[in-house]
């Protein structure tokens, strides 16, 4: 019995080592997570040097494979992925880049090094995060993904462009960063089509910016665009189709509220008359938008080609058609190696916008303002045969159509609501349009020599202009004497800028045992030219109009009105980069700048910049066991400078003879007067930068971390409009002036963390979180307690903004407030200045803009085929004020809360004043909210067909995907939209009616060739 048991025992074992020792074939497709195609794969068994590559297509077949064997995938740049062969005899994985990859490239000012060389702050965004997004421009792919840029929309109707800052506010004026295409200056980025982006490098700090002077005060933007790969033609195609509307949670009265509201002030006038319009429903409107990009490339051994067109077709969310936006963009890039020690090369974009749009951003004559303003009383139109008298009366007795839409209705005229109210679905479509039509082209060409080993010499031409064709045209319309136009009106003007830069710059690297040295050197000259080819103006009798023909005599016509203001610059650049065995790193650089912007005295600016690094993982004490891979620490000063908020020409006192277009006529002699007064002692604005920074990477580089503290300070910030300095008694203003320091400081923090687990789920996750402390530390040119006054509103005549020593820069100016009060309901006035009595001397800081903390992250998933994507970014502690009341106008619709918040009887404890009170609001802290957000900017599904299913159609890679864009914001704010933009340096958190961005559905598609 027991032999027979042993005979049974040993069967079985027979019976199972067959089983698993059946050795099979293994065949399989590699993919990275965006569905490329990834050939040159390594595939070993585990623990042996048995394996293979992929092929072209990505795929693989190993033989002799055992179940119990383990397969190794692996590929440069990626991370690696270890899988059991199980029973498994088709295997198809999917590889995660290393974003961190401490051998991976990034783009420096006029060069490129390691990122494990990097000693100065710099974040980077490549093809693959870009590729994920469904922004229409690059301002918006920014947006939550790196620490310390923030990046505010300008407004949200089509077209528009974003804000985007660096570390703050560095300037009192102009504090837009500087952007590098391929190398050359581009005054724009708005049309560079986000599909041609192969990666964006943002250069924080003064050390990584100061390479470029004159011009990286407030950081720099380098883009870099695709090139043509080996591996034959490859032709890409991406589709989307998007409907946008409005997510708010912003509520107005309704038409028995308002009425309520109006009769507790002592209008009782105002009674209900049966309409009740939801102005913000009727303002605003389902739009959609398309986008399409198709692309082909390619390489052999001694050229490449990229070559790309892009349109855009976007509609606006203003009821009607007069708010769109379309684009075109064309692009081709080549390089070819001519002989071995000389390399040509072409980068170059045309792109084409017609952008037509709408009165906003105003807190009088915006068509947004005056939606949440006007009464709800008021019809969209009356139905036929209900038009009031008074409305065809007042048509009648000026001589002007009725206000009608495109059926022949006529337009809703204001029922309570006075002054320049208008219906604002009638003021987008037929009164007031805007179009612009535009054009860039971008290009540049370089020649680079290599002679020999290490040393290179780069001559780089650039060349980019810019057309802008601005029509404005009014038609004729009576509502009341403020809001009136008896004629056909119109304004056109054709701006056209040019822009030339010439670049020689020689780099030379050596190593010598364990140093490594490289010199780089150079010159550069550039000349802009801005040209006003065509600007007129005037209007048409109603009789007389045959349509907006601005060629007709009733137009005035000024032709070629050149800039006098010269714009030359010639500038010369160094800098050294050492490093000992990758571990103990340094560079310094320095630049020169010479530009005519300046008086004689002070045209040339020198800046200079020193970073040092220490990467200790690779000390000998540094345990190889250990589980943090790597750590480097890092410091940096410099000193950048700007001419960005100068026209030039501060040294010239200007002298006219023409007022109006009517010479000055002084008792029958021609007289002169001064326009502008010289400021022989303007000097560049300087920014200086301190950084300190840690870098490391944890569990193989699945955990990446790096915290930046930074101080930067700008000294002499230059202000373009000298009236705020100017007595109004001198009968002219002076030129620029030099306002004072400003000083912004905080801490950066960025943590990633990816892998992808044994049964395949890929997962990457990245978080940032910057904080912000602003002020100005010194202002010049007024009496010492005095501010620059700012941004002026109808609340508050002495401006609503501030620039005031000791403070934000550019903060809210107001009374401060101490609750209402029961006993009559009106707002309880802070006496800040101790002395009896309320004046505009206890008007103080009611609020600062800028935020306290700003954070923003991602977060992608992929398992099999499908993929998703995540996106968030938010601020802390920004305050907002509502600048488009109208304290003049006492018949106004406001917000909901106003109404339920209000104070009714005496004794009632109330956060908002009783309605007879509300206008002695306006100019205090009961306009400004806490501004503060986290905004959903993208949540994206996606699914990769299967390669029997594409392979039908001879593609190589098809991904469909649906994508929610800003659809979900969490605020406290009660207006429009937290992310309220602004047109000018000192509105910044000034909501005048502002455009809100649209949320999007957006359904698209990516086919590869």
């Amino acid at each position: 019995m027991i032999k027979f048991k042993v005979t049974i025992i040993a069967c079985l074992i027979l019976c199972m080592q067959n089983v698993f020792s059946q050795n099979k074939t293994i065949t399989g497709q590699v993919k990275d997570t965006s569905g490329n195609l990834l050939p040159g794969v390594s595939v070993l068994i585990k623990g042996t040097q048995k394996g293979t590559n992929t092929d072209f297509d990505g795929n693989y077949s190993l033989d002799n494979v055992s179940p119990k064997d383990e397969l190794v995938f692996t590929f440069i740049g990626m991370n690696a992925i270890t899988i059991l062969v199980g029973n498994q005899t088709k295997i198809d994985v999917v590889l995660q880049e290393n974003l961190e990859s401490l051998n991976e490239i990034v783009v420096v000012g006029y060069g490129s090094k390691k990122k494990s060389l990097v000693t100065g702050a710099i974040s980077s965004i490549d093809s693959k995060q870009i590729k994920s997004s469904s922004n229409q421009r690059v301002e918006a792919v920014l947006q939550g993904r790196t620490s310390g840029v923030t990046v505010s929309s300008s407004s949200g109707s089509p077209g528009s462009g974003a804000k985007i800052r660096i570390r703050g506010a560095g300037s009192s004026g102009n504090s837009e960063p500087l952007f590098i295409v391929d190398g050359m200056k581009a005054s724009s980025i708005a049309d560079i089509a986000p599909a041609d982006i192969a990666n964006i490098e943002i250069l924080k700090d003064a050390a990584s910016a100061a390479i470029y002077g004159t011009e990286g005060a407030n950081g720099v933007v380098i883009i870099t665009t695709k090139r043509g790969k080996k591996g034959g033609l490859k032709v890409s195609y991406n589709s989307q189709l998007g409907i946008q509307t409005l997510k708010t949670n912003m509520e107005l009265m309704n038409a028995s509220q308002f009425v309520q509201y109006m009769n507790e002030a002592g209008i009782t006038s105002v009674v209900d008359n049966g309409y009740d319009t939801n102005w913000i429903d009727e303002t605003f409107s389902t739009a959609l938008m398309h986008r399409n990009d198709i692309n082909l490339s390619g390489a052999t051994d001694k050229f490449s080609y990229y070559t790309s067109a892009s349109h855009l077709d976007q509609d606006g969310i203003i009821t009607g058609n007069n708010d769109s936006f379309k684009r075109t963009t064309i692009r081709i890039n080549l390089k070819a190696d001519i002989t071995k020690w000389l390399e040509f090369g072409v980068n170059s974009t045309y792109s084409s916008s017609d952008k037509s749009g709408i009165p906003e951003n105003s807190d009088t004559r915006g068509v947004i303002q005056n939606a949440l303003i006007l009464d709800p009383l008021t019809p969209v139109t009356y139905a036929n045969g209900q038009v009031p008298q008074f409305v065809i009366d007042n048509a009648n007795n000026n001589d002007v159509p009725l206000l009608t839409d495109n059926n022949g209705n006529v337009y809703g005229y204001p029922s309570y609501s006075t002054g320049e109210v208008i219906n604002p679905v009638a003021y987008a479509n037929v009164i007031n349009k805007t179009t612009v039509d535009s054009y860039q082209w971008l290009t540049s060409t370089y020649l680079k020599f290599k002679p020999f080993d290490g040393f290179s010499f780069t001559s780089r031409f650039g060349y980019d202009e810019n057309q802008w064709d601005t029509k404005n045209t009014i038609n004729p319309y009576y509502v009341t004497s403020e809001a009136a136009n008896t004629a056909y009106t119109g304004s056109q003007n054709i701006v056209e800028s040019k822009r030339w830069l010439w670049e020689n710059f020689a780099s030379y690297e050596k190593e010598i045992g364990n140093h490594s040295f490289k010199l780089l050197a150079g010159y550069s000259a550039e000349n802009t030219r801005v040209k006003t080819i065509i600007s007129r103006s005037g209007s048409t009798s109603i009789a007389n109009f045959t349509g907006f023909d601005f060629d007709l005599p009733d137009f005035n016509t000024q032709i070629n009105l050149v800039d006098p203001s010269p714009d030359n610059m010639v500038s010369m650049f160094g800098r050294f980069s050492y490093d000992y065995a990758g571990k103990y790193l340094f560079e310094a650089s320095l630049r020169r700048d010479k530009s005519d912007k300046f008086p004689t005295a002070n045209k040339a600016g020198t800046f200079p910049a020193f970073s040092t690094g220490w990467v200790v993982s690779k000390e000998g004490f540094w345990k190889e066991d250990s589980k943090l891979d790597y750590l480097k620490l890092r410091a940096s000063w410099g000193q950048n400078g700007s001419r960005s908020n100068l026209s030039g020409n501060s040294d010239k006192t200007y002298i006219t003879s023409i007022i109006n277009g009517q010479t000055i006529d002084y008792l029958g002699s021609t007289g002169a007067q001064i326009t502008g007064y010289s400021n022989l002692n303007l000097v560049w604005e300087t920014s200086e930068q301190l950084d300190l920074g840690i870098d490391l990477r944890a569990f193989d580089s699945r955990l990446s971390f790096s915290i930046d503290y930074y101080k930067k300070t700008t000294r002499d910030a230059i202000v373009s409009d000298g009236s705020l300095i100017t007595p109004g008694s001198a009968g002219f203003v002076s030129n620029e002036f030099n306002a004072g320091t400003i000083e912004n400081k905080g801490f950066e923090f960025e943590l990633g963390y990816g892998d992808t687990t044994e049964n395949g789920l890929r997962y990457n996750i990245n978080a940032n979180l910057s904080t912000l402390q602003n002020k100005v530390t010194e202002i010049l040119f007024v009496p010492e307690g005095t501010s620059l006054t700012g941004a002026g509103a109808p609340q508050n005549a002495d401006g609503i903004t501030r620039f005031t020593e000791g403070q934000p820069s550019w903060y809210f100016y107001g009374y401060q407030t101490n609750g209402i009060d029961p006993a009559t309901g009106e707002v309880i006035i802070v006496d800040t200045d101790g002395v009896n009595g309320i004046t505009n001397a206890d008007k103080t800081n009611i609020g600062s803009p800028h935020p306290d903390v700003l954070f923003g992250g991602n977060i992608s998933l992929g398992y099999k085929d499908f993929d998703f994507n995540l996106q968030f970014q938010g601020t802390i502690g920004n305050d907002i004020i509502s600048t488009y009341h109208q304290p003049s106008r006492a018949i106004t619709n406001k917000p909901l809360h106003y109404f339920t918040e209000r104070w009714q009887n005496p004794g009632d404890v109330a956060t908002y004043p009783g309605a007879g009170s509300v206008i002695g609001s306006y100019q205090t802290d009961l306009m400004v909210e806490d501004g503060s957000f986290m905004r959903i900017k993208q949540i994206q599904f996606g699914y990769t067909l299967p390669e029997h299913i594409v392979k039908r159609i001879r593609a190589k890679n098809l991904r469909i995907y649906v994508s929610l864009d800003d659809y979900f914001t969490f605020t406290k704010y009660k207006g429009l939209d937290p992310e309220v933009g602004n047109f000018n340096f000192n509105s910044i958190g000034v909501d005048r009616g502002f455009f809100p961005t649209a949320a999007k559905a957006i359904f698209g598609l990516s086919l590869d060739f």
